[in-house]
């Protein structure tokens, strides 16, 4: 998950929209919902609108916000409402966050695995320990889960949980990051191991050195901070992972982007080896010049200007390689920012 600016953003005017009676949307959801056919399904339209998926397309270029998986044809972007425009799973009475279905700043694109609640592989694991993910492609710990946001929203505690236009939002104490409000690098981090690659989410350490406890249940989000309290971590890191589903194998899979980062680092690597042999029999060549013959000093002349002419070839492949580090952990890339902390760990 990697910080947006929304402020980059234009807010689709779409969502704004009147009808022929010059009601907004919003208008009629409100009126709906006061009205005597409140029980009745709302129908929707605006966050639906091509304008609204184009300039989310744009702010994240392309990426799901809380995964950063490209979503292609094949798996069309969800249009999620970060606080659910209907039920709030959980939330006995609820009658979802209406007001906020046409909201700019409470939309996001999501890729169906991180929106839609569906049964997923997962690491089986004690928070703060590592599972590996083995040869056959599966984790050495494993079980199944229910995971993706669907109608969730938990928070700390249900006092002040806003429940009609007007109330306070600011009030709530939320659980979910929103990339557009909040910092991920606050919460989450990456196993970021060479000896273990692989492309695992964890929660940010909020006490150092804390111990490994408890193992994520498919239970209530107080568990979990409860247990993020115990084992020391960001509790809102911890909930998201589980609620997004962000060690989901499937996704883990995808993050191959390590190995990648791998293979360039040791080319890189290589290359500076080279280099640097290049430059030692150069310097033994330069040193033979003052007391060699004509001949053979013309032979070592050439022999420095070809290392030279091939040093040169190298230096250039050589930052191509950096030059690809960059690329990937470009924003429009896909998992850019576990590229920016793979590279903070290594090349800082």
């Amino acid at each position: 998950m990697r910080r947006v600016d929304r402020s980059q953003s234009t807010e689709p005017s779409i969502l704004h929209k009147t009808d022929k009676a010059g009601k907004t949307e919003l208008d009629r959801i409100i009126a709906h919902m006061n009205g005597p056919d409140a029980a009745k399904t709302f129908e929707f339209a605006r966050y639906k609108e091509s304008a609204v998926k184009l300039e989310l397309e744009r702010l994240f270029h392309g990426k799901c916000a809380y995964c950063e998986s490209f979503y292609g044809s094949t798996q069309p972007v969800d249009v999620e409402h970060y606080r659910p425009k209907g039920e709030v799973e959980g939330v006995p009475g609820h009658r979802g966050y209406y007001w906020l279905a046409m909201d700019w700043n409470n939309l996001l694109p999501s890729c169906i695995d991180c929106n839609r609640r569906r049964e997923q592989k997962a690491p089986s694991a004690l928070v703060g320990s590592i599972v590996k993910l083995l040869s056959s492609g599966e984790f050495d710990r494993t079980r199944k889960m229910s995971l993706g946001k669907s109608s969730a929203f938990p928070l700390a505690t249900e006092t002040g949980r806003a429940l009609a236009p007007g109330d306070n939002l600011l009030g709530e104490q939320r659980l979910l990051l929103d990339p557009t409000r909040d910092d991920p690098r606050e919460h989450l981090t990456f196993l970021i191991d060479r000896d273990n690659l692989i492309g695992l989410v964890l929660p940010k350490l909020t006490t150092p050195a804390a111990p490994a406890l408890g193992q994520p249940p498919n239970g209530q989000p107080e568990d979990l901070v409860a247990l993020a309290a115990q084992a020391g971590v960001s509790p809102m890191g911890l909930v998201s992972i589980q609620v997004y589903g962000l060690n989901r194998l499937s996704l883990v899979q995808a993050r191959k982007v390590l190995r990648d980062l791998e293979f360039v680092l040791e080319l890189s690597i290589g290359l500076a080896e080279i280099v640097e042999d290049i430059d030692s029999e150069t310097a033994r060549k330069t040193a033979q010049l003052g007391g060699a013959a004509a001949a053979q000093a013309q032979q070592l002349r050439d022999d420095i200007a070809f290392n030279a002419k091939i040093k040169s070839r190298i230096e250039g492949f050589k930052r191509d390689t950096l030059a690809q580090l960059k690329r990937m952990a470009d924003p429009k890339e896909p998992y850019s920012e576990l590229v920016r902390a793979w590279i903070s760990r290594y090349l800082s």
